[in-house]
């Protein structure tokens, strides 16, 4: 039997004048399409998925993960995959990918987003992006290929009529898949993901884990397949990224099916959920928030039947078919326990010390809850002075009180987890001075804390490492309030996930209550229950909290106020959402490659983006010093001077027939005028040029400015899906 021709050997037999040979090069999901089109006269339209009776098995085929189900994936569906560790949802989606299931339609173009291979790190970051597209690929290359059939004098004047047809379909197929366009796309998107002109002409070999899973994103969203799957999609991003990532999902046209523990992109992308659970999969046509609570509901109903059927049967023989469901039911019950356990918020600190009292410049006693403990002052930082990059180039400033309960949030590089090393004496600033309250408790969740482990002992024992003078009993307790119960506390730690270790180093955190928690993106690699079981523990736990995480639900939940920082500003707000709204405005801006602020983005060749107020020289003399309020937000630009995060805005007020700007909903300010006063701060306007009409609040407002005003219509921004996104929102 011959053996099968190599791609550049059907390459190079390929009847260039013949669709059915040149087709033949191209991927089998489209090979299969071009079939199926050219029997029946038709496209495929419906791209959907329906298997019945599936089954599923671990690699080794040691044990049945799936029996017996239906498979079904319906077309243009946006969709949350839920279950349990271990029941099987990475084994699916690598199988639909590499086509190991059976009856699985071969015409949908399945891509499965995970971290780049060592195969794939040879390249630098643009060209990873572009080349991705394998149906791409193949198309460049014929089309240079029949283009230099047809301009070559020895090619028979007979052929190129059907060359001639030939390069005009392959161009239609081109352009059918964006394909002329690509550099253009994958800059863009790649520009929001942190990777600037030099940045994106790194190779991919010279990136970070982290990185490395942005260009995989990248990827997915310019390959634009039938069925995208996205496991954990969020792990490593930004804040900046994760918006980003919601409105690529929001706007894609095809299939997804995703895994993550982000609630609130689940909550506004997922329109359907598929739970793995008892070796079936279950389907729920309702959005993520709904599926939460029906399922909420057919568990306690369950635990309840579960119970009386329990009761009913105390005495049982265990060898009968009566005893096994009895042990089956048994197992399941508890294990709901356990989980209530963890959700019902049961875990506990003990008591802080009581600080000793302050005494502000009058000499008047601070109040215990503004009681300083970390106080930052005019700090400047840079982490090698030579190379005339800082961080924080014009001094900043911020107080940490016994109240504070603030999330940080914004893009890698912008400084946020720099800011809370020198805050904790991690880094020691340029330039400035950091003050901690003496008789205050300090517990840092730094995002490599698991790192600390000794993965050979138990979780049990590694408490008891850390307390010896404790109780086995009360440490055990105490790991038990963060989700290690039973046999999971005395289980080897390299046998525990990625979520149980980070449970542990939180447990060793709070064990003794610390006056001030800092989190630093404790969420990468907690799965949705003990995302809810950490969320619990922060809103019992008193004391103080900066919370760093790409996470909304965690930081709506968690936090009080929100810091934004993006390149050229710190901005503070008092709620999540208008927080959002100042980061739209920013990933609209770096798609298009435009300014940031009043300043102009400098290239950094680490990858990331480096506003020009942060290098030291004519870059730093060129931006002003300024620092305001403006829409009631407290700002300081960088190069602008020193932050007070604590200072209070001055409210505003408009008069009915008052011309001004107004924010839309792509971030952006737009000359309108007061129609109606609703109520003290709240307003409704008319969009002059368009003649929209909004409610909105005093601080979406801006006193008219003509000359800054932006022209664009509203409901009409600029280019770049992150602003038509941000419009859809």
């Amino acid at each position: 039997m011959p053996e099968p021709l190599t791609p550049e050997q059907m390459f190079d037999q390929t009847n260039w004048t013949d669709k059915d040979s040149i087709v033949q090069l191209f991927p089998v999901y489209f090979q299969e399409q071009y079939s199926i089109k050219k029997k029946t006269g038709k496209d495929i339209i419906n791209k959907s998925v329906q298997i019945e009776n599936f089954t599923m098995k671990t690699p080794f085929g040691d044990q049945e993960l799936l029996k017996g189900c239906d498979l079904v994936l319906e077309n243009n569906k946006r969709q949350g995959l839920v279950g349990a560790n271990c029941t099987g949802k990475t084994l699916l989606f690598s199988n639909m990918s590499e086509g190991k299931i059976k009856d699985f339609p071969k015409y949908i173009h399945v891509h499965h987003c995970k971290e780049l291979e060592n195969h794939e790190l040879s390249d630098t970051v643009i060209d990873t992006v572009v080349n991705s597209h394998p149906f791409r690929n193949i198309l460049v290359k014929s089309e240079t290929k029949v283009q230099s059939l047809i301009d070559n004098p020895d090619t028979p004047t007979e052929q190129k009529d059907g060359l001639k047809d030939s390069l005009i379909w392959i161009q239609q197929l081109m352009r059918q898949i964006k394909g002329y366009d690509a550099n253009e796309r994958a800059a863009k998107m790649l520009r929001v993901l942190g990777f600037d002109e030099i940045g994106q002409k790194k190779l991919c070999s010279a990136l970070s884990g982290g990185l490395r899973m942005r260009v995989a994103l990248c990827m997915a969203f310019f390959i634009e397949a039938d069925l995208l799957l996205l496991d954990e999609p969020t792990n490593h991003l930004d804040f900046p990224s994760v918006l980003w990532l919601e409105n690529r999902l929001r706007g894609y046209k095809s299939s997804f099916l995703m895994v993550s523990h982000d609630r609130e992109l689940l909550n506004n992308t997922a329109t359907n959920v598929l739970l793995l659970e008892d070796k079936t999969i279950k389907y729920y046509q309702m959005g993520f928030k709904e599926f939460e609570k029906k399922k909420a509901q057919e568990d306690k109903k369950k635990f309840d039947e579960i119970e009386k059927f329990l009761q009913k049967n105390v005495n049982v023989d265990p060898s009968t078919m009566l005893g096994k469901q009895k042990h089956e039911k048994k197992m399941w019950s508890e294990a709901y326990y356990q989980k209530q356990v963890a959700l019902a918020g049961k875990f506990t600190f003990p008591a802080s010390t009581p600080l000793a009292d302050q005494m502000d410049a009058d000499g008047n006693k601070v109040a215990p809850e503004n009681i300083s403990l970390i106080n930052l002052q005019n700090v400047r930082f840079s982490y090698d002075v030579k190379t005339g990059h800082f961080i924080f180039n014009d001094p900043i400033s911020f107080n940490v009180t016994a109240s504070t309960r603030c999330g940080v949030m914004g893009p890698n590089g912008a400084g946020k987890s720099t800011l809370l090393k020198l805050l904790t004496h991690k880094l020691i600033p340029t330039e400035g001075t950091v003050v901690h309250n003496p008789k205050f408790t300090l517990a840092y969740f730094g995002q490599h804390s698991t790192a600390e482990l000794d993965l050979e002992m138990t979780a049990s024992e590694f408490m008891q490492s850390q307390f010896p003078g404790e109780s086995v009993g009360s440490l055990k307790q105490h790991l038990a309030k963060t989700s290690i119960v039973g046999v999971v506390a005395d289980t080897r730690m390299q046998r525990l996930s990625f979520s149980q270790r980070s449970c542990v180093i939180f447990a060793k955190l709070t064990f003794v209550c610390p006056h001030l928690l800092i989190l630093d993106e404790p969420t990468n690699f907690l799965d949705l229950e003990s995302v809810d079981a950490l969320i619990s523990a922060c809103n019992k736990y008193k004391g103080a909290l900066l919370l760093v995480s790409h996470n909304r639900d965690f930081l709506k939940k968690c936090a009080k106020q929100y810091l934004s920082v993006v390149p050229g500003s710190f901005k503070l707000y008092d709620n999540l959402k208008d927080a959002e709204a100042g980061t739209y405005s920013f990933i609209a801006e770096m798609e298009e490659g435009g300014k940031v602020g009043a300043d102009a983005l400098v290239n950094n060749p680490g990858g990331g983006t480096v506003h020009a107020s942060q290098k030291v020289g004519a870059a730093a003399a060129s931006s002003s010093s300024t620092t305001t309020i403006e829409n009631g937000v407290k700002t300081m630009t960088i190069g602008g001077g020193p932050v007070n995060m604590a200072v209070a805005p001055k409210p505003v007020s408009y008069a009915k027939d008052e011309k001004c700007q107004a924010l839309w909903t792509d971030g952006k300010y737009y000359t309108a005028q007061i129609m109606k006063v609703d109520a003290p701060g709240k307003y409704t306007v008319k969009y002059l040029e368009y003649g929209n009409t909004k409610s909105v609040t005093a601080k979406e407002l801006k006193k008219a400015d003509p000359a800054a005003a932006t022209k664009a219509a509203p409901g009409k921004p600029a280019p770049g899906k992150a602003a038509a996104a941000a419009k859809a929102k």
